[in-house]
């Protein structure tokens, strides 16, 4: 009822969600859901977690019973209204889905109720409380819901086969490479307010795109001339370019996971050479930091944090390091995820779809979506897409895919019994079927974006479905990986959400998203590569403080609009970017001792407070640190701050204390190694300030050390507990 109170249109809401997934909604209803659900971000993404959450429900409860209740021997063919071949189910099985689907409803209404107002509530920035609004230049047509999907079903020699027709685009919807009206055309003449130092500008003319064949120089010119139109045409100027300790600690995040130490900063802040930042970058993605960094990232992406029943979390890391390390093809690391086959210890990449196999591969058919693909497609696993023209009977034809795994036991002698796990495929043929919401069963085959294969015995469908996720010269899990690169070193991604690249979903540069899976695509998928490109554009290497003079404060997508990148939109830390800062910042490691070992078991100790500390009703997992009390509190008194303030043997603290350095010299050290900059004099000052008012009124060098070693713990501790240290910027 507090929600209702607060929230009086949040049970409309609802109940036109409802009426959705039950097929019984209104054209004036679905009009009514759709402008909501446009106009508003935080109404789009409670949708996707119902209809997530709706999904989820409903097929956990339908495949209690045996998963073969519907062999294909004891289904009748009938007809419908339209002449349309299909299957009724017998009449107790119907009335029993409908029981089902009744369940699942009156969950998913009482578990969002729980957690809905606080969706709403939440903004994209924590410092942000404002309402988000409709994204600029976005579509609002008013669309008619989606009619139930007509698959014919005809005998052939090989049995019953998928005849849909192709579906019309949706309207105001683009294939990927055709234009669009938006597109951002570079102006004859264009004038860059900001200087740009010699190693970002780049020679000859910036309205030639690639022009030297995918060159890192041509493709960071392209990435730099689409951007700049954007800021032309939305009469918006940049902010300034960073400085060398703003740029420097944000790239050591971004590329390596965590602050470059003070010693670090100073050779870098010394460096005199114009092209010092492209020579770090290069230096980073060399550094076996960025293969720990992408390790951690993509085992979190494919299993969580938490470690899945029958999954080897060592041995899927291992994979990864080894790919990183070998810089291999993101198209060859995906299609060994998608192929696996054989034990969960000898073959790392079986670990993915064995976390996500059960209930029919259903939730593996999802991550697989939203991971791989960019693509939102548990949406149409119940029920045909509101928004576009995505069928469910395709979300089971790629389920289809998947139809052939198989986990096989394989029992280890040993005390106590180890459990072994084995991926198989089955090499089984035939037909998929799924049931729709009218109670009907229908019946598909392996396909995917329209390409189908054989469905005989003895094909290899996951393998057959990796040669389709990567074939042409811009598949979409090039364009997919593009765009969460660019989230994840910009803060947004060319789509409102980064796992959401549906056809009805707006792109806010689609000309240079284009052009950046093209490009990487004809690299060989090289992920160093595209980090090279991004981290040498213009827009990178942009401050994150605002223009005040030229108003771009409105280039905020937390606010709802496209992104510009007139500047570097601020992140927050993820829980590993956070430990792995203290360390840096602290040297507290040294105290675990040297070997990577000791400091990754302290390190997953540590993780797991943060994940406990921050469990939800949801049983969400723990990604960022937002600021909330239990994290503040452990930021503040948590046992790894405390042992970095102790001056325990080998911290930096206890190396600053005991060194001959001047007062001025020791707040340097601490500035550089929490913040990456040096203090101002104001800073310093104010510092030496403090210690001198706390210190005893005693002439013994003792007592003055002492007086010395609590000032700057005070100082080491207000730095790690700043903004300015927790996030990055």
């Amino acid at each position: 009822m507090k929600n209702s109170q607060e929230h009086p249109e949040l049970t409309g809401f609802l109940d036109l969600l409802e009426l959705q997934v039950e097929d019984r909604i209104t054209p004036e209803q679905f009009t009514e859901l759709e402008a909501t659900i446009r106009a508003d971000n935080g109404a789009r993404q409670l949708y996707i977690q119902y209809m997530d959450l709706h999904g989820s429900l409903h097929w956990d409860l339908a495949l209690t019973a045996d998963s073969d209740r519907f062999p294909s021997d004891d289904l009748q063919p009938t007809s419908s209204a339209t002449g349309e071949p299909e299957v009724d189910l017998a009449r107790p099985a119907r009335q029993k889905a409908i029981q089902w689907q009744t369940i699942a409803g009156t969950a998913c209404c009482v578990i969002l109720l729980v957690f809905v107002s606080t969706i709403l509530n939440t903004p994209t920035d924590p410092a942000d409380n404002s309402v988000a609004g409709p994204a600029i230049g976005e579509r609002v047509e008013p669309l008619a819901p989606d009619e139930d999907s007509h698959v014919l079903l005809v005998e052939t020699d090989h049995g019953a086969r998928n005849l849909q027709p192709p579906q019309p685009p949706l309207p105001g919807s683009r294939r990927p490479g055709e234009s669009d009206p938006r597109d951002l055309t570079p102006p004859a003449t264009h004038v860059v307010t900001n200087a740009v130092p010699a190693e970002i500008r780049v020679p000859g003319s910036l309205s030639n795109p690639v022009a030297s064949g995918g060159s890192t120089e041509a493709v960071v010119a392209t990435i730099n001339r689409l951007i700049q139109a954007g800021w032309t045409d939305n009469e918006i100027t940049p902010s300034a370019l960073a400085d060398d300790s703003e740029w420097l600690r944000r790239v050591y995040l971004d590329t390596v996971g965590h602050i470059p130490s003070a010693d670090q900063v100073r050779k870098f802040l010394a460096n005199k050479r114009p092209d010092k930042r492209s020579i770090t970058i290069d230096t980073l993605l060399d550094d076996e930091d960025y293969i720990r960094n992408w390790t951690t990232v993509w085992t979190n992406l494919l299993i969580g944090r938490s470690n899945p029943r029958e999954v080897n979390r060592p041995a899927l890391q291992k994979y990864l390091r080894e790919s990183f390390a070998e810089n291999r093809g993101w198209d060859d690391i995906v299609t060994d995820f998608i192929a696996a086959e054989g034990s969960h210890d000898e073959n790392g990449a079986t670990n993915f779809l064995l976390a996500h196999v059960n209930n029919q591969a259903v939730p593996a058919t999802a991550i697989t979506g939203h991971v791989f693909l960019g693509l939102q497609l548990q949406c149409t696993q119940c029920h045909n897409h509101p928004f576009n023209n995505q069928k469910q009977d395709e979300f089971w034809a790629f389920n289809s895919f998947f139809k052939q795994i198989k986990v096989q036991d394989q029992p280890i002698s040993s005390n106590p019994p180890l459990r072994k796990v084995a991926l198989v495929n089955t090499r089984e043929g035939g037909a998929t079927f799924y049931e729709t919401r009218q109670g009907v069963m229908k019946a598909v085959f392996p396909s995917f974006q329209g390409h189908s294969i054989d469905a005989n015995d003895g094909v290899n469908r996951r393998a057959e479905l990796a040669r389709l996720m990567t074939e042409g010269d811009s598949p979409q899990i090039a364009r997919a990986y593009v765009n969460r690169m660019w989230q994840h070193f910009f803060g947004a991604a060319f789509t409102p959400q980064v796992d959401d690249m549906g056809p009805h979903v707006a792109v806010s540069h689609p000309e240079l998203l284009d052009e950046l899976t093209r490009q990487f695509v004809r690299s060989g998928y090289d992920a160093k590569q595209l980090v090279r490109w991004i981290c040498r554009s213009e827009a990178y290497s942009l401050t994150s403080r605002f223009n005040s003079d030229a108003g771009n404060e409105q280039d905020d997508p937390s606010l709802g609009l496209e992104p510009l990148f007139s500047r570097s939109y601020v992140k927050q830390m993820s829980v590993e970017q956070l430990f792995d800062s203290l360390l840096i910042a602290t040297q507290a490691h040294e105290v675990f001792g040297s070997s990577w070992d000791a400091v990754e078991a302290h390190r997953q100790k540590w993780l797991q407070q943060f994940v406990m500390a921050w469990d939800t009703d949801e049983n969400d997992e723990v990604n960022l640190f937002d600021g909330t009390v239990p994290q503040a509190l452990m930021m503040m008194n948590g046992n790894l701050v405390d042992l970095a303030l102790e001056s325990e043997q080998g911290t930096l603290l206890d190396r600053i204390t005991r060194s001959s350095t001047t007062e001025n010299e020791k707040i340097e050290t601490i500035a550089l190694a929490a913040l990456s900059r040096m203090p101002s004099r104001q800073e310093s000052a104010a510092v030496r300030k403090m210690i001198r008012e706390s210190a005893p009124r005693s002439t013994r060098l003792v007592d003055q050390q002492l007086a010395m070693r609590s000032g700057l713990q005070d100082l080491m501790w207000a730095c790690l507990n700043s903004n300015e240290f927790i996030l990055i910027h």
